[in-house]
Protein backbone atom coordinates (compact mmCIF):
# COMPACT_ATOMS: atom_id res chain seq x y z
CA UNK A 1 0.00 0.00 0.00
CA UNK A 2 3.14 2.41 0.34
CA UNK A 3 4.18 1.99 -2.76
CA UNK A 4 0.62 2.34 -4.29
CA UNK A 5 0.42 5.58 -2.32
CA UNK A 6 3.86 6.87 -3.76
CA UNK A 7 2.53 6.06 -7.08
CA UNK A 8 -0.50 8.15 -6.79
CA UNK A 9 1.37 10.95 -5.49
CA UNK A 10 3.72 10.88 -8.61
CA UNK A 11 0.40 11.01 -10.91
CA UNK A 12 -0.87 13.81 -9.00
CA UNK A 13 2.49 15.52 -9.15
CA UNK A 14 2.74 14.71 -12.76
CA UNK A 15 -0.77 15.32 -14.01
CA UNK A 16 -1.39 18.72 -11.98
CA UNK A 17 2.48 20.08 -13.07
CA UNK A 18 0.89 19.54 -16.96
CA UNK A 19 -2.16 21.09 -16.21
CA UNK A 20 -0.88 24.07 -15.09
CA UNK A 21 2.27 24.43 -17.85
CA UNK A 22 -0.78 23.62 -20.10
CA UNK A 23 -3.01 26.41 -18.81
CA UNK A 24 -0.79 29.05 -18.89
CA UNK A 25 -1.53 32.45 -19.92
CA UNK A 26 0.65 32.17 -23.29
CA UNK A 27 -1.31 29.21 -24.24
CA UNK A 28 -4.63 30.36 -22.75
CA UNK A 29 -7.20 28.55 -25.00
CA UNK A 30 -6.42 26.94 -28.25
CA UNK A 31 -9.77 27.80 -30.19
CA UNK A 32 -8.59 30.19 -32.72
CA UNK A 33 -12.59 30.70 -34.08
CA UNK A 34 -13.08 32.82 -30.73
CA UNK A 35 -10.07 35.10 -30.62
CA UNK A 36 -10.20 38.63 -30.48
CA UNK A 37 -6.51 39.56 -31.62
CA UNK A 38 -4.64 43.03 -30.95
CA UNK A 39 -1.83 44.92 -32.21
CA UNK A 40 -0.85 48.32 -31.33
CA UNK A 41 2.18 49.77 -33.62
CA UNK A 42 3.78 53.37 -31.52
CA UNK A 43 5.90 55.47 -33.37
CA UNK A 44 8.10 58.06 -32.22
CA UNK A 45 9.01 61.40 -34.21
CA UNK A 46 10.26 64.71 -33.03
CA UNK A 47 7.35 66.15 -31.30
CA UNK A 48 4.63 63.27 -31.84
CA UNK A 49 4.06 60.15 -31.67
CA UNK A 50 1.13 57.62 -33.59
CA UNK A 51 -0.42 54.94 -32.65
CA UNK A 52 -1.49 52.06 -35.07
CA UNK A 53 -4.03 49.96 -34.14
CA UNK A 54 -5.31 46.90 -35.80
CA UNK A 55 -8.09 44.55 -34.35
CA UNK A 56 -8.38 41.19 -35.96
CA UNK A 57 -11.68 39.40 -34.81
CA UNK A 58 -12.34 35.84 -35.57
CA UNK A 59 -15.48 34.07 -36.54
CA UNK A 60 -17.60 33.60 -33.60
CA UNK A 61 -16.84 37.54 -32.35
CA UNK A 62 -17.37 38.78 -35.93
CA UNK A 63 -20.16 36.66 -36.25
CA UNK A 64 -21.32 38.75 -32.84
CA UNK A 65 -20.85 42.21 -34.35
CA UNK A 66 -22.88 41.44 -37.52
CA UNK A 67 -25.69 42.88 -35.85
CA UNK A 68 -24.11 46.35 -35.35
CA UNK A 69 -22.84 46.15 -38.52
CA UNK A 70 -25.83 45.12 -40.70
CA UNK A 71 -27.87 48.42 -39.85
CA UNK A 72 -30.45 47.93 -42.42
CA UNK A 73 -30.79 43.74 -41.57
CA UNK A 74 -30.38 42.83 -44.72
CA UNK A 75 -27.65 40.23 -44.27
CA UNK A 76 -25.10 42.42 -45.94
CA UNK A 77 -22.70 45.09 -44.97
CA UNK A 78 -22.44 48.08 -47.78
CA UNK A 79 -19.13 49.90 -47.56
CA UNK A 80 -21.24 52.77 -46.02
CA UNK A 81 -22.08 50.37 -43.13
CA UNK A 82 -18.82 49.29 -42.61
CA UNK A 83 -17.23 52.55 -42.28
CA UNK A 84 -19.83 53.53 -40.17
CA UNK A 85 -19.08 50.91 -37.63
CA UNK A 86 -15.54 51.86 -37.95
CA UNK A 87 -16.24 55.62 -37.00
CA UNK A 88 -17.84 54.50 -33.99
CA UNK A 89 -15.82 51.54 -32.85
CA UNK A 90 -12.80 54.08 -33.25
CA UNK A 91 -13.54 55.87 -30.05
CA UNK A 92 -14.51 53.06 -28.10
CA UNK A 93 -10.69 51.28 -28.80
CA UNK A 94 -9.10 55.30 -28.02
CA UNK A 95 -11.02 55.02 -24.19
CA UNK A 96 -9.17 51.86 -23.90
CA UNK A 97 -5.79 53.17 -24.82
CA UNK A 98 -3.07 54.43 -21.94
CA UNK A 99 -0.24 56.37 -23.15
CA UNK A 100 1.60 58.31 -20.58
CA UNK A 101 4.98 60.58 -20.83
CA UNK A 102 6.98 61.31 -18.00
CA UNK A 103 4.01 59.89 -15.83
CA UNK A 104 1.39 62.39 -17.96
CA UNK A 105 -1.57 61.02 -20.22
CA UNK A 106 -0.89 62.13 -23.73
CA UNK A 107 -4.35 63.22 -25.59
CA UNK A 108 -4.62 61.00 -28.48
CA UNK A 109 -7.23 61.89 -31.42
CA UNK A 110 -8.43 59.77 -34.09
CA UNK A 111 -7.34 60.24 -37.46
CA UNK A 112 -8.16 57.64 -39.31
CA UNK A 113 -10.31 54.51 -39.67
CA UNK A 114 -11.51 51.89 -41.62
CA UNK A 115 -13.13 47.97 -41.83
CA UNK A 116 -13.39 45.26 -43.86
CA UNK A 117 -14.47 41.47 -43.77
CA UNK A 118 -12.14 38.78 -45.22
CA UNK A 119 -13.08 35.09 -45.38
CA UNK A 120 -12.63 32.73 -42.78
CA UNK A 121 -14.03 29.20 -42.15
CA UNK A 122 -17.74 27.77 -42.96
CA UNK A 123 -18.62 30.82 -45.06
CA UNK A 124 -18.31 33.26 -42.03
CA UNK A 125 -16.36 36.88 -42.57
CA UNK A 126 -13.78 37.65 -39.69
CA UNK A 127 -13.47 41.44 -39.31
CA UNK A 128 -9.98 43.50 -39.52
CA UNK A 129 -10.48 46.65 -37.78
CA UNK A 130 -7.47 49.49 -38.21
CA UNK A 131 -7.32 53.08 -37.03
CA UNK A 132 -4.38 55.57 -36.51
CA UNK A 133 -4.36 57.43 -33.45
CA UNK A 134 -1.91 60.60 -32.82
CA UNK A 135 -0.66 62.46 -30.09
CA UNK A 136 1.79 65.62 -29.05
CA UNK A 137 4.95 65.14 -27.28
CA UNK A 138 5.42 67.43 -25.03
CA UNK A 139 9.29 66.88 -24.64
CA UNK A 140 12.57 65.78 -26.89
CA UNK A 141 13.25 63.57 -23.71
CA UNK A 142 11.26 61.26 -21.16
CA UNK A 143 9.97 58.21 -20.64
CA UNK A 144 6.72 56.60 -22.31
CA UNK A 145 4.17 54.00 -21.14
CA UNK A 146 1.63 52.51 -23.11
CA UNK A 147 -1.05 50.02 -22.50
CA UNK A 148 -4.27 48.64 -24.11
CA UNK A 149 -7.09 47.42 -21.72
CA UNK A 150 -9.38 47.22 -24.58
CA UNK A 151 -11.21 43.38 -24.77
CA UNK A 152 -9.10 42.29 -21.57
CA UNK A 153 -12.01 39.38 -21.16
CA UNK A 154 -11.35 38.19 -24.61
CA UNK A 155 -8.85 35.10 -26.00
CA UNK A 156 -6.26 36.15 -28.67
CA UNK A 157 -3.17 37.51 -29.78
CA UNK A 158 -2.10 40.68 -28.14
CA UNK A 159 1.54 42.30 -30.13
CA UNK A 160 2.87 45.84 -29.46
CA UNK A 161 6.20 47.16 -31.23
CA UNK A 162 8.17 50.19 -31.04
CA UNK A 163 9.83 52.48 -33.54
CA UNK A 164 10.75 55.83 -34.05
CA UNK A 165 11.61 58.40 -37.04
CA UNK A 166 15.22 60.04 -37.60
CA UNK A 167 15.85 62.64 -35.32
CA UNK A 168 14.70 60.61 -32.24
CA UNK A 169 15.63 57.10 -30.56
CA UNK A 170 14.36 54.79 -27.84
CA UNK A 171 16.64 52.76 -25.02
CA UNK A 172 15.05 50.35 -22.74
CA UNK A 173 13.05 49.19 -25.27
CA UNK A 174 11.38 45.55 -24.78
CA UNK A 175 9.24 45.19 -27.45
CA UNK A 176 10.51 44.38 -31.42
CA UNK A 177 10.47 47.21 -33.78
CA UNK A 178 8.74 45.38 -36.77
CA UNK A 179 5.75 42.69 -35.80
CA UNK A 180 6.22 39.10 -36.19
CA UNK A 181 2.80 38.99 -37.47
CA UNK A 182 2.59 41.43 -40.63
CA UNK A 183 0.30 43.58 -38.53
CA UNK A 184 -2.11 40.09 -37.62
CA UNK A 185 -1.85 39.52 -41.41
CA UNK A 186 -0.03 36.39 -41.15
CA UNK A 187 0.72 34.85 -37.76
CA UNK A 188 4.14 32.47 -36.68
CA UNK A 189 3.67 28.91 -36.96
CA UNK A 190 5.89 28.45 -34.49
CA UNK A 191 4.31 30.99 -31.90
CA UNK A 192 0.83 29.41 -32.78
CA UNK A 193 0.86 27.04 -29.75
CA UNK A 194 2.08 30.08 -27.28
CA UNK A 195 0.55 33.19 -29.02
CA UNK A 196 1.70 36.60 -27.52
CA UNK A 197 -0.05 37.93 -24.84
CA UNK A 198 1.99 41.66 -24.49
CA UNK A 199 -0.75 44.33 -23.63
CA UNK A 200 1.86 46.76 -22.49
CA UNK A 201 5.31 48.49 -22.84
CA UNK A 202 7.71 51.17 -21.56
CA UNK A 203 10.66 53.02 -23.09
CA UNK A 204 12.80 56.30 -23.01
CA UNK A 205 13.07 58.13 -25.87
CA UNK A 206 15.69 60.75 -26.26
CA UNK A 207 17.35 62.67 -29.47
CA UNK A 208 18.91 60.62 -32.19
CA UNK A 209 19.42 58.63 -35.16
CA UNK A 210 15.87 56.59 -35.05
CA UNK A 211 15.38 52.57 -35.38
CA UNK A 212 17.17 52.59 -38.62
CA UNK A 213 16.21 51.81 -42.28
CA UNK A 214 15.36 48.09 -42.17
CA UNK A 215 12.81 48.30 -39.33
CA UNK A 216 11.49 51.60 -41.91
CA UNK A 217 11.20 48.99 -44.61
CA UNK A 218 8.02 47.30 -42.91
CA UNK A 219 9.73 43.85 -43.37
CA UNK A 220 8.90 41.31 -40.68
CA UNK A 221 12.36 39.24 -39.51
CA UNK A 222 12.33 35.93 -40.80
CA UNK A 223 10.30 33.74 -38.51
CA UNK A 224 9.71 30.50 -40.22
CA UNK A 225 6.43 29.48 -41.77
CA UNK A 226 3.08 32.09 -41.33
CA UNK A 227 -0.88 31.45 -41.78
CA UNK A 228 -3.23 34.04 -42.33
CA UNK A 229 -6.60 34.49 -40.80
CA UNK A 230 -7.12 33.90 -37.19
CA UNK A 231 -4.56 32.11 -35.24
CA UNK A 232 -4.61 28.48 -33.94
CA UNK A 233 -7.90 27.92 -35.94
CA UNK A 234 -8.41 23.98 -37.40
CA UNK A 235 -11.00 22.42 -38.92
CA UNK A 236 -10.92 24.23 -41.87
CA UNK A 237 -11.67 21.32 -44.52
CA UNK A 238 -14.31 19.58 -42.85
CA UNK A 239 -15.62 23.91 -42.40
CA UNK A 240 -15.15 23.95 -45.94
CA UNK A 241 -18.21 21.68 -46.60
CA UNK A 242 -20.83 24.27 -45.76
CA UNK A 243 -19.78 26.26 -49.04
CA UNK A 244 -20.45 23.06 -51.07
CA UNK A 245 -22.87 23.63 -53.78
CA UNK A 246 -25.13 20.41 -53.62
CA UNK A 247 -26.21 17.70 -56.09
CA UNK A 248 -27.18 14.37 -54.93
CA UNK A 249 -23.47 12.99 -55.82
CA UNK A 250 -22.28 16.18 -53.64
CA UNK A 251 -24.10 15.29 -50.69
CA UNK A 252 -23.25 12.15 -50.52
CA UNK A 253 -19.51 12.62 -50.59
CA UNK A 254 -19.51 15.81 -48.52
CA UNK A 255 -21.29 13.62 -45.53
CA UNK A 256 -18.75 10.50 -46.17
CA UNK A 257 -15.97 13.41 -45.81
CA UNK A 258 -17.72 14.75 -42.65
CA UNK A 259 -17.60 10.70 -41.11
CA UNK A 260 -13.92 11.06 -41.93
CA UNK A 261 -13.48 14.41 -40.39
CA UNK A 262 -14.93 13.21 -37.21
CA UNK A 263 -12.94 10.31 -36.74
CA UNK A 264 -9.43 12.16 -37.43
CA UNK A 265 -10.91 14.89 -35.28
CA UNK A 266 -11.87 11.77 -32.15
CA UNK A 267 -8.17 10.67 -32.39
CA UNK A 268 -6.93 14.09 -32.10
CA UNK A 269 -6.03 15.56 -28.29
CA UNK A 270 -8.88 15.41 -25.77
CA UNK A 271 -12.29 13.30 -26.06
CA UNK A 272 -12.06 11.35 -23.72
CA UNK A 273 -9.87 8.50 -25.59
CA UNK A 274 -7.38 7.84 -22.93
CA UNK A 275 -10.24 8.36 -19.82
CA UNK A 276 -12.90 5.52 -21.98
CA UNK A 277 -9.60 3.25 -22.61
CA UNK A 278 -8.35 3.25 -19.21
CA UNK A 279 -12.13 2.80 -17.95
CA UNK A 280 -12.68 -0.33 -20.88
CA UNK A 281 -9.27 -1.92 -19.70
CA UNK A 282 -9.14 -1.57 -16.02
CA UNK A 283 -13.17 -2.93 -15.94
CA UNK A 284 -12.61 -6.43 -17.73
CA UNK A 285 -15.08 -4.94 -20.40
CA UNK A 286 -16.11 -6.84 -23.51
CA UNK A 287 -16.50 -5.42 -27.40
CA UNK A 288 -20.54 -4.80 -26.24
CA UNK A 289 -18.98 -2.24 -23.70
CA UNK A 290 -16.45 -0.58 -25.92
CA UNK A 291 -19.54 0.53 -28.42
CA UNK A 292 -22.22 1.44 -25.89
CA UNK A 293 -19.54 3.60 -24.16
CA UNK A 294 -17.87 5.44 -26.89
CA UNK A 295 -21.63 6.02 -28.88
CA UNK A 296 -22.60 7.76 -25.31
CA UNK A 297 -19.23 9.95 -25.24
CA UNK A 298 -20.03 11.21 -28.87
CA UNK A 299 -23.78 11.33 -28.43
CA UNK A 300 -22.66 13.46 -25.56
CA UNK A 301 -20.30 15.21 -27.89
CA UNK A 302 -22.96 16.32 -30.23
CA UNK A 303 -25.09 17.48 -27.92
CA UNK A 304 -22.92 19.82 -26.21
CA UNK A 305 -22.19 21.43 -29.48
CA UNK A 306 -25.99 21.88 -30.57
CA UNK A 307 -26.41 23.17 -27.40
CA UNK A 308 -23.70 25.79 -27.15
CA UNK A 309 -25.42 26.46 -31.01
CA UNK A 310 -28.61 26.91 -29.75
CA UNK A 311 -27.77 29.24 -26.92
CA UNK A 312 -25.45 31.21 -28.55
CA UNK A 313 -27.96 31.79 -31.87
CA UNK A 314 -30.24 33.27 -28.60
CA UNK A 315 -27.80 35.43 -26.54
CA UNK A 316 -25.35 36.08 -29.51
CA UNK A 317 -24.97 39.69 -28.47
CA UNK A 318 -24.66 39.00 -25.00
CA UNK A 319 -23.08 35.70 -24.78
CA UNK A 320 -19.37 35.31 -25.25
CA UNK A 321 -19.28 30.65 -26.01
CA UNK A 322 -15.31 30.68 -25.52
CA UNK A 323 -15.66 31.94 -21.52
CA UNK A 324 -17.91 28.67 -21.42
CA UNK A 325 -15.02 25.97 -22.16
CA UNK A 326 -13.12 26.88 -18.56
CA UNK A 327 -16.48 25.65 -16.92
CA UNK A 328 -16.39 22.43 -19.50
CA UNK A 329 -13.23 21.68 -18.26
CA UNK A 330 -13.94 21.95 -14.45
CA UNK A 331 -17.06 20.06 -14.98
CA UNK A 332 -14.92 17.20 -17.12
CA UNK A 333 -12.05 17.26 -14.18
CA UNK A 334 -14.72 17.17 -11.55
CA UNK A 335 -16.78 14.47 -13.27
CA UNK A 336 -13.45 12.26 -14.13
CA UNK A 337 -12.61 12.37 -10.38
CA UNK A 338 -15.05 10.97 -8.82
CA UNK A 339 -14.83 8.34 -11.41
CA UNK A 340 -11.50 7.12 -10.90
CA UNK A 341 -11.67 8.04 -6.93
CA UNK A 342 -14.56 5.62 -6.63
CA UNK A 343 -12.94 3.20 -9.53
CA UNK A 344 -9.70 3.22 -7.27
CA UNK A 345 -11.58 2.64 -3.72
CA UNK A 346 -13.21 -0.56 -5.04
CA UNK A 347 -10.52 -2.13 -6.97
CA UNK A 348 -8.13 -1.24 -3.81
CA UNK A 349 -10.36 -3.07 -1.33
CA UNK A 350 -11.02 -5.61 -4.04
CA UNK A 351 -7.25 -6.50 -4.40
CA UNK A 352 -7.41 -6.72 -0.33
CA UNK A 353 -9.90 -8.72 0.31
CA UNK A 354 -8.31 -10.97 -2.39
CA UNK A 355 -11.52 -10.60 -5.11
CA UNK A 356 -11.33 -10.63 -8.68
CA UNK A 357 -9.47 -7.62 -9.49
CA UNK A 358 -11.53 -7.26 -13.19
CA UNK A 359 -15.00 -7.83 -11.32
CA UNK A 360 -14.45 -6.72 -7.73
CA UNK A 361 -17.97 -8.06 -6.49
CA UNK A 362 -19.31 -11.05 -4.97
CA UNK A 363 -21.79 -13.86 -6.59
CA UNK A 364 -23.91 -16.35 -4.64
CA UNK A 365 -21.79 -18.84 -5.56
CA UNK A 366 -18.31 -17.22 -4.29
CA UNK A 367 -17.01 -20.27 -2.09
CA UNK A 368 -13.87 -21.95 -1.68
CA UNK A 369 -15.60 -25.08 -3.11
CA UNK A 370 -18.87 -26.57 -4.70
CA UNK A 371 -19.75 -29.85 -3.60
CA UNK A 372 -20.57 -31.65 -7.28
CA UNK A 373 -20.30 -29.24 -9.03
CA UNK A 374 -16.96 -27.40 -11.77
CA UNK A 375 -15.07 -25.56 -9.94
CA UNK A 376 -12.43 -22.74 -11.44
CA UNK A 377 -9.39 -21.48 -9.40
CA UNK A 378 -8.87 -17.52 -10.65
CA UNK A 379 -4.62 -18.12 -10.43
CA UNK A 380 -4.39 -14.27 -10.76
CA UNK A 381 -6.61 -13.14 -7.62
CA UNK A 382 -4.66 -15.58 -5.19
CA UNK A 383 -7.59 -16.80 -3.68
CA UNK A 384 -9.96 -19.31 -4.85
CA UNK A 385 -12.90 -17.39 -6.93
CA UNK A 386 -15.36 -20.16 -7.78
CA UNK A 387 -18.07 -20.22 -10.13
CA UNK A 388 -19.92 -22.95 -12.44
CA UNK A 389 -18.59 -22.62 -15.68
CA UNK A 390 -22.25 -22.70 -17.38
CA UNK A 391 -23.94 -20.05 -15.56
CA UNK A 392 -21.42 -17.36 -15.25
CA UNK A 393 -18.40 -16.73 -17.18
CA UNK A 394 -15.60 -13.87 -17.61
CA UNK A 395 -14.07 -12.80 -20.78
CA UNK A 396 -10.75 -10.85 -20.26
CA UNK A 397 -7.21 -12.49 -18.95
CA UNK A 398 -9.21 -15.45 -17.56
CA UNK A 399 -9.12 -16.60 -20.99
CA UNK A 400 -12.77 -17.35 -20.94
CA UNK A 401 -15.33 -16.52 -23.07
CA UNK A 402 -18.41 -15.18 -21.98
CA UNK A 403 -22.23 -15.77 -22.10
CA UNK A 404 -23.07 -12.78 -19.87
CA UNK A 405 -21.66 -9.64 -19.28
CA UNK A 406 -23.15 -7.11 -17.02
CA UNK A 407 -24.06 -3.70 -18.83
CA UNK A 408 -21.83 -0.55 -17.57
CA UNK A 409 -24.00 1.18 -14.82
CA UNK A 410 -25.90 4.09 -15.70
CA UNK A 411 -24.41 6.29 -13.47
CA UNK A 412 -20.76 5.37 -14.78
CA UNK A 413 -21.84 5.65 -18.46
CA UNK A 414 -22.98 8.85 -17.53
CA UNK A 415 -19.81 9.96 -15.96
CA UNK A 416 -17.63 8.70 -19.40
CA UNK A 417 -19.96 10.35 -21.83
CA UNK A 418 -19.78 13.89 -19.53
CA UNK A 419 -16.40 13.17 -18.83
CA UNK A 420 -15.12 12.31 -22.70
CA UNK A 421 -17.64 14.72 -24.51
CA UNK A 422 -18.92 17.68 -23.14
CA UNK A 423 -16.55 19.99 -24.44
CA UNK A 424 -18.03 20.76 -27.90
CA UNK A 425 -15.91 21.01 -30.47
CA UNK A 426 -15.51 24.35 -32.01
CA UNK A 427 -14.78 23.33 -35.43
CA UNK A 428 -18.74 21.54 -35.28
CA UNK A 429 -19.81 24.87 -33.65
CA UNK A 430 -18.60 27.05 -36.53
CA UNK A 431 -19.94 24.50 -39.57
CA UNK A 432 -23.30 25.17 -37.62
CA UNK A 433 -23.17 28.67 -37.21
CA UNK A 434 -22.21 28.84 -40.74
CA UNK A 435 -25.18 26.68 -41.49
CA UNK A 436 -27.32 29.32 -39.87
CA UNK A 437 -25.92 32.19 -41.67
CA UNK A 438 -26.69 30.41 -45.38
CA UNK A 439 -29.54 29.05 -44.46
CA UNK A 440 -28.24 25.51 -44.91
CA UNK A 441 -29.79 24.50 -41.33
CA UNK A 442 -30.59 20.83 -42.75
CA UNK A 443 -27.25 20.65 -44.35
CA UNK A 444 -25.20 21.63 -41.72
CA UNK A 445 -27.07 19.66 -38.83
CA UNK A 446 -26.58 16.70 -41.47
CA UNK A 447 -22.92 17.36 -41.57
CA UNK A 448 -22.77 17.75 -37.39
CA UNK A 449 -24.15 14.43 -37.58
CA UNK A 450 -21.90 12.67 -40.43
CA UNK A 451 -19.25 14.27 -37.92
CA UNK A 452 -20.39 12.71 -34.80
CA UNK A 453 -20.92 8.96 -36.89
CA UNK A 454 -17.16 9.26 -37.26
CA UNK A 455 -16.19 10.28 -33.88
CA UNK A 456 -18.41 7.48 -32.48
CA UNK A 457 -16.45 5.15 -34.90
CA UNK A 458 -13.33 6.07 -33.98
CA UNK A 459 -13.94 5.85 -30.55
CA UNK A 460 -15.28 2.53 -30.51
CA UNK A 461 -12.17 1.10 -32.40
CA UNK A 462 -10.34 3.00 -29.41
CA UNK A 463 -12.21 1.31 -27.28
CA UNK A 464 -11.84 -2.40 -28.81
CA UNK A 465 -7.65 -1.92 -29.66
CA UNK A 466 -7.82 -1.02 -25.55
CA UNK A 467 -9.35 -4.72 -24.79
CA UNK A 468 -7.32 -6.39 -27.57
CA UNK A 469 -4.37 -4.70 -25.96
CA UNK A 470 -5.24 -5.68 -22.33
CA UNK A 471 -5.62 -9.02 -23.70
CA UNK A 472 -2.29 -9.41 -24.87
CA UNK A 473 -0.51 -7.74 -21.53
CA UNK A 474 -2.50 -9.90 -19.41
CA UNK A 475 -0.97 -13.03 -21.01
CA UNK A 476 2.45 -11.88 -20.15
CA UNK A 477 2.39 -9.64 -16.76
CA UNK A 478 2.88 -12.05 -13.83
CA UNK A 479 0.01 -12.69 -11.60
CA UNK A 480 0.70 -10.18 -8.85
CA UNK A 481 1.16 -7.54 -11.48
CA UNK A 482 -1.81 -8.35 -13.58
CA UNK A 483 -3.74 -7.68 -10.64
CA UNK A 484 -2.35 -4.26 -10.52
CA UNK A 485 -3.43 -3.51 -14.01
CA UNK A 486 -7.11 -2.52 -13.11
CA UNK A 487 -6.02 -0.34 -10.22
CA UNK A 488 -3.14 1.46 -12.19
CA UNK A 489 -6.66 2.64 -14.91
CA UNK A 490 -8.34 3.88 -12.12
CA UNK A 491 -5.67 5.95 -11.16
CA UNK A 492 -4.53 6.96 -14.53
CA UNK A 493 -8.69 8.31 -14.47
CA UNK A 494 -7.64 9.87 -11.51
CA UNK A 495 -4.94 11.55 -12.83
CA UNK A 496 -6.84 12.74 -16.13
CA UNK A 497 -9.64 14.07 -13.72
CA UNK A 498 -6.77 16.20 -11.70
CA UNK A 499 -5.25 17.41 -14.77
CA UNK A 500 -9.00 18.93 -16.27
CA UNK A 501 -10.08 20.28 -13.17
CA UNK A 502 -6.64 22.20 -12.68
CA UNK A 503 -6.58 23.53 -15.89
CA UNK A 504 -10.30 24.83 -15.98
CA UNK A 505 -9.79 26.23 -12.37
CA UNK A 506 -6.73 27.92 -13.92
CA UNK A 507 -8.66 29.39 -17.10
CA UNK A 508 -11.46 30.17 -15.03
CA UNK A 509 -9.67 32.07 -12.48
Amino acid sequence: MRRLAAVFGLTFSLFAGAAFLAAGPASAHPLGNFTVNRYSGLDLAPGRVTVAYVLDMAEIPTYQEMANTDADGDGTASPSERQAWANREAPTILAGLSLEVGGRPVTLRAEADSMVFRAGQAGLPILRFVATYRGTLPSATGSISYRDGNFADRIGWKEITARSEKGISLTGLRVPSVSVSRTLLAYPKDLLASPLDVTGTSFAFQPGSGTGPAARSGRAPEVGGTVTGAPISSGGSFAKLVDWRLTPLILLGSLLLAVGFGAVHALGPGHGKTITAAYLVGAGAKKRQAMVVGLAVSLMHTGSVLALGLVFLVLAKSFPPERIYPWLELVTGLVALGLGTGLLVVRVRARRRGLDPWHPHTHPWDRPAIAGGAVDVLPDVGTAHAHPHVEHEHEGPHGHGSSSTPPVSAPRLLALAVAGGILPSPTAFVVLLGAVRAHRIGYGLSLILAFSVGLATALVFVGLFALRARTAISRRLKTRWLGLLPIGSAALILGFGLFFFTRGLYRVA
